[in-house]
């Protein structure tokens, strides 16, 4: 178990604390509702998120959560990760750690069909530890359909931590 100041706390959408959080969360709920009760990946101009595009990423769900893909991959995301994933599957994400915890959240996304919001500290990447940051999770339906088809992130960095 990890000593309280990095462990992962969790809380409603409209607690977000970062600026990008919050530009994603207004974004996501502007959009029209449509089949399923949330918004169509196919209403998405990333030019509209422009401001932070560079720390969004978008994974397409494939079969239901079987495995997730990163159709887009922020610029930001590289620099403080130390990884590039556009076109990277979730099922190749190494350490095992950062994996298994990730396809897990993912998971949680398509079966609650819920956006996410968590706060914590890095722990799987051995030279980017213990670096704050906050985290808004949002899904999208197919358009015509109310399977989750995607699932929008945008991560913020140097953040409040967890206390």
């Amino acid at each position: 178990m990890f000593p309280v100041a990095y462990q992962t706390t969790t809380g409603p959408i409209d607690d977000c604390r970062a600026a990008a959080t919050i530009a994603l969360r207004e974004y996501w709920h502007g959009l029209p509702v449509r089949s399923g009760g949330l918004p169509s990946y196919a209403d998405v101009q990333l030019m509209d998120l422009y401001k932070i595009a560079h720390q969004v990423s978008v994974k397409d769900v494939i079969d239901g959560g079987r495995d997730f893909v990163n159709r887009y991959w922020g610029s930001e995301l590289t620099r403080a990760l130390g990884f590039e994933a556009t076109g990277k599957r979730v099922s190749e994400y190494q350490p095992d750690e950062m994996r298994d915890m990730l396809f897990t959240r993912y998971i949680g996304i398509v079966s609650s069909r819920a956006p996410v919001l968590y706060r914590a500290r890095i722990e799987h990447i051995h030279h980017r530890k213990h670096v704050p940051y906050e985290v808004l999770h949002v899904p999208f339906v197919r358009e015509g359909g109310d399977e989750i088809s995607n699932i929008m992130t945008v991560y913020e960095f140097n953040t409040s931590a967890p206390e």
